[in-house]
């Protein structure tokens, strides 16, 4: 494969995969879009003689891919066609670069990565992992509580707002249970190894409860920045996001989660688009 060619998946209506779309133009980067809204966008195919990918009315040969699964628009039965067609694809061609090669297929553990960063020398929450959450309603100072789903995909919540509903204490799914933290929120974003760290101005427990959450590019704390890096390279993240709360203020952060392949946009427009850029250079111009 002679000239460089970066293939972008995804929908156009999920602004993360558009925000790629627009920098990869602005940078002029040579560069494909399959929008997987449209109707038949499971119409690919490939086979294992060569890595030219047939995308229904063109056929293309791609160095890189970025790709992401559109949970915006679309028929969601096509667009997971599309994406498994297209994860398939690029686990089957090795030269072609793609973001979290490594652990493409891998479930991203939460509490393997809380164990792994703990390891590493990372403060984290003080934590129990509970199975049946009834025992929560009697718990001293449930306000100094908080919990969250130990496979993830729930927003964070206090204990003290449900220890006194033992019903729905029995309803829950195991959780992680720990120490409500009363600092600031940092979430660092590793991108090839390059890191951008971000203030996360708000007064919810969890920011993604508050639509008005300010954004504000700052600077990566010395004190998390080798083991953001070591641990991103440990798990085998090309790109992921570390999120952090601070014990006071901005001081003392405290590792709370790693997520691998999270929205960015919002970040991405208070660091001048930085991530986009760095996505960009990792796919198209790394080594």
């Amino acid at each position: 494969m002679s000239q460089s060619l970066l293939l972008i998946v995804g929908g156009e209506s999920d602004p993360n995969t558009q925000r790629v779309v627009d920098q990869a133009h602005l940078r002029e980067v040579s560069y494909s879009f399959w929008n997987t809204d449209r109707d038949d966008a499971h119409r690919i195919a490939w086979d294992y003689q060569s890595s030219r990918l047939d995308l229904g009315d063109q056929t293309i040969d791609p160095t890189s891919v970025f790709l992401r699964y559109n949970v915006f628009e679309g028929d969601p039965k096509r667009n997971i066609a599309a994406f498994e067609m297209i994860q398939a694809y690029v686990l089957a061609w090795r030269s072609i670069k793609v973001l979290n090669r490594r652990t493409m297929t891998d479930g991203n553990n939460k509490s393997k990565n809380l164990r792994l960063a703990l390891d590493l020398g990372f403060q984290i929450p003080e934590t129990v992992v509970m199975g049946d959450l009834t025992p929560l309603s009697s718990i001293p100072e449930p306000d100094r509580r908080a919990m969250k789903p130990l496979s993830g995909g729930a927003h964070t919540v206090s204990v003290g707002d449900v220890h006194q509903d033992v019903e729905k204490l029995a309803g829950y799914g195991p959780m992680f249970v720990q120490e409500k933290l009363a600092g600031e929120n940092l979430r660092v974003f590793s991108i090839g190894g390059e890191l951008f760290c971000f203030h996360l101005q708000t007064q919810s427990l969890d920011y993604r409860d508050d639509a008005s959450v300010g954004v504000v590019q700052v600077d990566v704390p010395e004190e998390i920045r080798v083991l953001s890096g070591e641990l991103a390279k440990q798990i085998g993240f090309d790109y992921c996001a570390l999120d952090f709360r601070c014990r006071s203020g901005m001081d003392d952060p405290v590792f709370l989660e790693v997520n691998s392949f999270p929205m960015f946009v919002r970040f991405d427009d208070a660091g001048q688009n930085c991530l986009a850029d760095a996505m960009l250079k990792f796919l198209c111009f790394g080594a």
